[in-house]
């Protein structure tokens, strides 16, 4: 997966960051809300070592070790079943002393001899008279194992820092900390939501998605926020009207391609390309070209019905009812043969002798035959346009068909003799991640003004 890639899906999908973080976040609060409190209480004990009184300062040197060195093998006794037990038998409690060690912990900083045994429990009190006990118990089976057999005092004294004190705050759940951990549990998830989504994501956006083993890019017509069939006649010095003039300059003059007859085919249903047949069609007869525009798409005829092209059309000349003379109309200085009526068994009427002949009555007229076929997946039509002509042009429209799609379309026409000459991307970006280099440049063109 590329950076574009991911770069695009991050665009696409940027609320699903907020949405999920949104979302992990109230799931803290909930828990929150909903997870039993739990209080902690601590007191600090410090451990000190009987000196004598007449001890120099060595001695003290060696009893201030003794007593780091006892503080740190203490925390062992502190959790001892000896010292649980007697803490569950004075409290009452009834758990085992496992239980006990979940409730009760302790800790020694290092080079220091102070612990801190603290006790957890559902309620302040609670937690508050169960660290009392806990350090009751710790402090007298100290004593009892540091006191000599036969001796009266032990050479260790505990001495207590700070008093078990009563909690004002719960210490789980911790609201802010189950906040910011649900928030980054979100956060998380869409990221990797997003990143599925992008390694999933294989349809063309621009030319760079085509792929090395698609057809050659012939260009790319800019997005323009409309279908224009007849822009380069309407605003012949937009951008979409230069991007169309530089496919038809390219196609001229691409060595060994006919353009006696050149069909253009989408890829699939959800790629448009009348737009391009019919500003092809245009900007060839700006080059001085005499060109004749078929609308070869009897299923749909979205030239004629975008052109409000009557009459009988294609299918009225193939079906023997008129002439291809009768059945012309003429749109922005070029002769278009509309659909006429459109057919749901379109392959019974191209199929025959009688379209092949039509082409080739428009070929002997003029200059150059554009036929705007059907789509190449996962209809038969187009073979039987592309069939005719000397050239085939697929066309893809960015965000739409797979590069999958564009490959079976092209292989498709191979597999009967047809090799692509190119393909066209519609709509391409002029911004953003999916803007190609040569497609960002046409955001500088400008309209001039007489």
């Amino acid at each position: 997966m590329s950076a574009t890639t991911l770069f695009r899906a991050l665009k696409k999908w940027w609320w699903t960051l907020l949405a999920f973080a949104a979302l992990g976040a109230a799931a803290g609060f909930a828990a929150s809300l909903v997870l039993p409190a739990s209080y902690t209480s601590t007191a600090q004990l410090v451990i000190a070592y009987n000196a004598p009184a007449q001890a120099n300062s060595s001695d003290l040197v060696q009893a201030n070790n003794f007593a780091v060195q006892k503080a740190f093998a203490y925390t062992e006794v502190a959790r001892s079943p000896r010292v649980l037990e007697q803490v569950i038998e004075s409290e009452g409690l009834g758990i085992t002393v496992e239980a006990a060690a979940r409730q009760l912990s302790v800790e020694a900083p290092i080079n220091t001899p102070i612990l801190a045994l603290s006790a957890e429990a559902p309620t302040a009190q609670q937690a508050t008279q169960l660290a009392s006990a806990f350090v009751t118990a710790f402090s007298e089976t100290v004593q009892s194992i540091e006191t000599p057999i036969g001796g009266t005092t032990s050479p260790v004294r505990i001495e207590t820092l700070q008093e078990p004190t009563v909690p004002i705050d719960p210490t789980s759940p911790n609201t802010l900390t189950n906040l910011a951990l649900g928030f980054a549990v979100g956060f998380a998830l869409a990221l990797l939501w997003i990143a599925v989504a992008a390694a999933r994501d294989r349809r063309v956006h621009g030319a760079a998605s085509v792929g090395d083993g698609g057809p050659r890019v012939l260009g790319s017509i800019p997005a323009s926020g409309r279908a224009d069939l007849t822009e380069v006649a309407d605003s012949p010095q937009s951008a979409a009207s230069e991007a169309y003039r530089t496919v038809a300059a390219v196609l001229g003059h691409m060595p060994n391609t006919r353009l006696d007859v050149v069909a253009i085919v989408p890829a699939t249903p959800r790629d448009g390309a009348s737009a391009l047949s019919t500003n092809l069609a245009l900007a060839m007869r700006e080059f001085g070209v005499r060109v004749a525009l078929v609308d070869a798409n009897l299923r749909s005829g979205t030239i004629s019905s975008s052109l409000s092209l009557d009459g009988p059309g294609l299918a009225g000349v193939l079906a023997g009812t008129a002439t291809v003379a009768e059945a012309l109309r003429t749109v922005s200085g070029i002769d278009v043969l509309p659909v006429g009526e459109t057919s749901q068994n379109p392959a019974e009427l191209m199929s025959g002798s009688g379209f092949a002949g039509v082409v080739k009555t428009l070929s002997e007229a003029y200059d150059m035959v554009v036929l705007d076929a059907a789509p190449s997946l996962p209809l038969s039509d187009a073979i039987f346009s592309c069939s005719v002509a000397g050239s085939t042009v697929l066309a893809v429209s960015a965000g739409r068909a797979t590069s999958a799609q564009l490959g079976a379309a092209a292989d498709g026409l191979r597999a009967v003799g047809v090799d692509p000459v190119g393909v066209v991307v519609m709509d391409a970006k002029t911004a953003g991640v999916d803007a190609d280099p040569a497609t960002a440049l046409f955001r500088d063109l400008r309209t001039s003004r007489a």
